[in-house]
């Protein structure tokens, strides 16, 4: 999926609220069909770019409808309302632009940032703008989503890092325009966790082994990584940075939470008969609390709370 002049721009999160609700009639009448072939919804994703729904989460001052993560519930919501697959697959990229947007400059500088950062972020963000759609590498077989677990490894080289190693149920693989890896030094002593945005191409291969019986549709490969890639990937412009920021940025984990809410309410919706032949179980309540808690963060004006979690886990990554 390449970024081009057909992207829409939205000028507001409601105009964006109201283009995902839009899109959920067309999403619907095509998840049957992505569903049973196991294949990306890639006509889904065409209609995401063009209705400039993968720019949601980019600020105003870059030209996108500044949505904070409440805007961010009512449209992937109503994107799960059509297909589950696709509002799964578009979680993954809103986690890397809404993380970008919405992590405050000062706390970025709190955190040590160079100030090539800023201008990195933007680029990333100005990416999205125009239609460029981000995946996650994150999961290792043997490992998940365990940070300290995993065996890919980057170490330096001249201009920048070479990147090896392997990734499982990378949603999307295939037909992003970058992939957000997670990678380990053993440089550092403890090792030292970081991300980079690499882009799509020679390097990184993807291996057909997403055969589900569920979200069959999300593309969900392996991906396998041997890639030298610029210093300007390395997200945050420092090493370790990302692994500080998850932890005093909870609300960047809760993105999943609409998605399966709206799931949930639609099996919900589901005619009784279909239900019991198909022995499906539906537990919504833990969800809904998990959205009020979402919309509750997203409403914060400033990260006042996230400022002590910040310092505590500065301090200790200082002392190492």
């Amino acid at each position: 999926m390449t970024a081009d002049a057909t992207v829409g721009l939205l000028a507001n999160p409601q105009d964006a609220i109201a283009a995902a609700r839009r899109l959920q009639p067309r999403i619907s009448a095509r998840a049957a069909d992505h569903d049973k072939a196991g294949i990306f919804p890639e006509a889904d994703f065409a209609d995401l770019r063009t209705h400039g729904l993968l720019g949601l989460m980019v600020p105003t001052r870059l030209g996108g409808p500044g949505a904070g993560f409440a805007d961010y519930v009512e449209v992937a919501m109503a994107l799960a309302g059509g297909n589950g697959a696709t509002a799964l697959v578009f979680n993954m990229h809103a986690s890397i632009t809404g993380a970008l947007a919405q992590t405050p400059d000062e706390l970025a500088r709190f955190l040590g940032v160079p100030e090539t950062y800023f201008a990195a972020r933007d680029r990333i963000l100005e990416g999205a703008r125009d239609g460029s759609f981000y995946a996650v590498a994150m999961s290792e077989r043997g490992a998940g989503s365990r940070l300290s677990q995993i065996t890919t490894t980057y170490e330096p080289v001249a201009g920048g890092y070479h990147l090896k190693g392997a990734k499982t149920f990378v949603s999307g693989a295939g037909f992003a325009d970058a992939y957000l890896i997670a990678a380990k030094s053993h440089i550092a002593d403890p090792p030292e966790v970081s991300h980079f945005l690499v882009p799509a191409g020679d390097g990184l291969t993807v291996e057909q082994t997403w055969d589900s019986l569920g979200m069959r549709a999300t593309g969900s490969q392996d991906l396998h990584i041997d890639i030298d890639v610029p210093a300007d990937t390395l997200i945050g412009g420092m090493e370790g940075l990302t692994l500080l920021l998850a932890q005093v940025m909870p609300q960047s984990w809760l993105r999943a939470t609409p998605r399966s809410t709206s799931v949930s309410h639609s099996r919900q919706s589901t005619p009784p008969s279909h239900m019991s032949t198909r022995a499906s179980a539906v537990s919504c309540p833990p969800f809904a609390r998990a959205s009020v808690v979402l919309m509750l963060l997203s409403r914060r004006r400033d990260w006042s709370y996230a400022k002590p979690r910040a310092a505590s886990t500065v301090s200790r990554a200082k002392r190492r």
